[in-house]
């Protein structure tokens, strides 16, 4: 187990706040896409604030996003909802955030206003010179503490300019129990290969007494593991723990959840926090992933001679364990003579504002160099994604082919492709350097690269030509070619390698079949081109065959689930990318499991009524529906109608069962709803028009306090606080077309009506 002190700034801490119930006054996740209802942003930097559908502060997506652009200076706030403190000396704030540096270090902060935002008065501040993903959590106390109406702001403070952006997720504000674990996060990656998988997940104590154990439940895939953990957690702490028991995935989506049942043997005093949720991939292979390395520089920079003799050791130092290529630029006067117009582009892409600056696997650094510690980490870590190719080379023109081939769906990605030469040595400028390495030369089609869909198991080829005698090449026999898969919109480099050099493409082998009867047969056809001296056969990862010249191969008594991939073989050791498949043998679980939800049907024996649906499976005899991993009903139809009374997380899976033999469960089937339970008011509302465009306009013979709008997942979108009006309308333009929900509070009670959104 890994033990860290979580970043902490505790300003003022008092005693008698831990005798109090916990309560939480604010809990915003930014589920919607636009901003919360009722927060709003100072005049100077309205467009700075907006929704991100990204998760890179590290919680579900959507997200806070505070952007450089248009540019601003001072102290740009995002303000909540006010929040009644009365009675209360001190809070808790903690949140999520991705600083994404540019060149310098930023600054963020809270601060606190209980006159409408005409004063404010700090509470908490931080700098960060680092990029990268941080948690926060401060106990904060100023004199506008005890008030009734107290506004909140996280604040940016400085130039917009001088960073690249700013995201934020999870902000909760209360009051502090004793005993409070927090299930922090689940700490699988995104992506995930096929196989056992290890079940990691970090806890973080916000309560006052040392956690020394707790229990915690993770539920994925039907799939439901509990076990005990001891620990020593002071306040504020946080641990990462791990699963004794792996549990095993096949390729699909999936939601999982953490939730930390008890904590010292006794019930967690604040439930809120106990569980975390994260939406898992996984993959059909993993494959090697070497780390990008993007150094731009200059000849006539001075300061750029450390970082490259700081970066020429350690690439010494791991041959084959990096991709490398470096952009120089044409400042500080007169600039490098081989810079280029492509160079331009991507230092526009990376905001590069001065030399030298490092972009290391998509993430701007500046000019700190890359550690072993950091290029360990990314080595060490899978890829999803495979890249094999070459170039060759005939007089002084380059011809390039690319294979690239994913082991899961992965959409809105460009390849980029550069032709490098390993060494110059006649772009000699005024910093003392006499050579230089892996200089770019020429990048296909352009700099901007090829904007792509991968799909699972079906590689893609990018070829093309060049006259290397329009660049600044110096020896056309000292190229490299570097080729990366980039998500141009949060930089994530998935993989990068270098081609083949001076050698014809090892193309790969064709129609890969793989046939069900009794046993699994396996086969293949040799390359369109080339002349492969064998085949490696992989089956779920492990290598089955090696260098065989069979096309073919059966597995005996086969039985759930294989991935398979056949990597051609050439002379010099050079290997094609895979060709790859994936087959479930014997009774399958359903896929395409969909619900409906309908919040507070009407003559139906739930309150809340769930239709679900899936795609019916060959061989099926019938099929069993599970709810949170307790069998519901067997069922012979492919869809099946039950529901709930009270509102929670509600995971539905469904088996197969074929010849007595029931399949692994299907993906899990989500339902979430957060609506409390409603009682129907006596007043009279009529809401209209229905269906509604712009605007919802809401009539009742009571006094109206509060509207609230949920989709029909549940999922909240819309606030309003009319001032106690018998009619308010509210504004619904920014929702999409569909049914929603509108929770309506008076003064008599609360009811519920539909409407549909044009």
């Amino acid at each position: 187990m890994k033990k860290t002190l979580l970043l902490t700034l505790a300003l003022f801490i008092s005693a008698s706040i831990f005798a109090q119930s916990r309560s939480v006054l604010l809990r915003e996740t930014f589920d919607s896409m636009s901003l919360p209802a009722g927060w709003k942003t100072t005049d100077n930097c309205v467009d700075n604030w907006s929704i991100s559908t990204t998760n890179r502060a590290g919680g579900e997506a959507n997200e806070l996003k505070f952007s450089n652009d248009p540019k601003v200076s001072g102290a740009s706030r995002i303000i909540t909802t006010p929040v009644d403190l009365t009675g209360l000396s001190t809070v808790t704030v903690s949140f999520r955030h991705f600083f994404d540096k540019k060149t310098i270090s930023g600054a963020i902060g809270i601060a606190t206003s209980s006159n409408n935002g005409q004063t404010w008065n700090q509470a908490w501040s931080l700098t960060y010179s680092e990029s990268g993903q941080y948690n926060v959590i401060a106990t904060l106390k100023n004199a506008d503490m005890g008030k009734s109406n107290v506004m909140f702001c996280i604040y940016f403070q400085g130039n917009s300019n001088n960073i690249n952006g700013w995201y934020f997720d999870d902000i909760e504000i209360s009051s502090t129990e004793a005993i409070d674990a927090k299930a922090q996060s689940i700490d699988m990656g995104d992506i995930v290969p096929a196989g056992d998988n290890s079940i990691s997940f970090t806890v973080q104590n916000t309560g006052s007494d040392v956690i020394t154990s707790f229990e915690a439940e993770f539920v994925m895939n039907g799939e439901t593991i509990t076990e005990s953990f001891e620990t020593e957690l002071a306040q504020f702490e946080t641990e990462q723990f791990t699963f004794e028991k792996t549990i095993n995935l096949t390729p699909d989506n999936y939601s999982s959840e953490i939730t930390i049942t008890s904590v010292n043997g006794q019930e967690d005093q604040n439930k809120v926090n106990n569980s975390a949720r994260k939406n898992i991939r996984v993959a059909m292979n993993k494959t090697q992933r070497l780390p990008m390395i993007e150094h731009f520089s200059s000849s006539t920079c001075a300061s750029c001679v450390v970082l490259d003799g700081t970066m020429k050791e350690l690439t010494a130092n791991n041959p084959g364990k990096y991709v490398y290529t470096k952009y120089v630029m044409n400042w500080p006067s007169p600039g490098d003579p081989y810079y280029t117009a492509e160079g331009g582009v991507r230092k526009n892409f990376y905001n590069v504002g001065s030399v030298p600056f490092l972009a290391y696997n998509g993430i701007g650094r500046s000019y700190n160099a890359v550690t072993q510690e950091e290029l360990d980490e990314i080595y060490t870590s899978p890829a999803f994604i495979d890249i094999k190719g070459s170039f060759n080379i005939d007089g002084t023109n380059i011809s390039v082919v690319a294979d690239v081939m994913s082991y899961i769906d992965i959409n809105n990605v460009n390849v980029y492709i550069s032709v490098n030469e390993k060494m110059t040595t006649e772009n000699i400028g005024t910093n003392g350097l006499k050579e230089f390495h892996h200089v770019m030369m020429k990048m296909f089609p352009d700099a901007k690269g090829s904007a792509t869909d991968l799909k699972a198991c079906e590689y893609q080829r990018f070829e093309f030509n060049h006259e290397m005698e329009l660049t600044f090449v110096e020896e056309i026999e000292d190229l490299e070619v570097a080729v990366w898969i980039q998500d141009t919109e949060t930089k994530e480099i998935y993989n990068s390698r270098y081609l083949y050099e001076y050698c014809s493409h090892p193309y790969p082998v064709q129609n890969l079949q793989l046939t069900n009867s009794d046993n699994l047969t396996i086969s293949w056809e040799a390359p369109e081109k080339g002349s492969p001296v064998g085949y490696n056969l992989y089956v779920n990862n492990e290598l089955t065959l090696e260098n065989t010249t069979a096309l073919s191969y059966t597995v005996e008594n086969a039985e759930g689930f294989y991935g398979v991939e056949v990597v051609a073989l050439y002379e010099n050791d050079i290997k094609s990318i895979g060709a790859a498949n994936k087959i479930i043998v014997g009774c399958q679980a359903p896929v395409n499991v969909n619900y409906v939800l309908e919040p507070f049907a009407e003559g139906f024996d739930y309150k809340h009524k769930v239709t679900l649906t899936w795609d019916e499976v060959d061989e099926a005899d019938f099929y069993t529906v599970y709810v949170n991993g307790e069998k519901l009903s067997d069922v012979n139809e492919t869809s099946f109608v039950t529901g709930f009374d009270k509102s929670g997380t509600y995971r539905y899976t469904i088996t197969s069962n074929c010849d007595s033999e029931e399949s692994e469960h299907s993906e899990a089937c989500v339902v979430f709803l957060d609506i409390a339970g409603i009682e129907e008011t006596a007043a009279n509302i009529g809401i209209y028009p229905n269906p509604a465009h712009d605007r919802l306009y809401i009539k009742t013979e009571a006094e109206i306090n509060e509207v609230v709008i949920y989709d029909i997942y549940g999922r909240h979108q819309v606030t309003e606080t009319p001032s106690h009006q018998e009619m308010t309308s509210v504004n619904v333009s920014g929702l999409k077309t569909g049914i929603y929900f509108v929770k309506i509070n008076t003064n008599q009670g609360e009811t519920v009506k539909r409407f549909i959104k044009k």
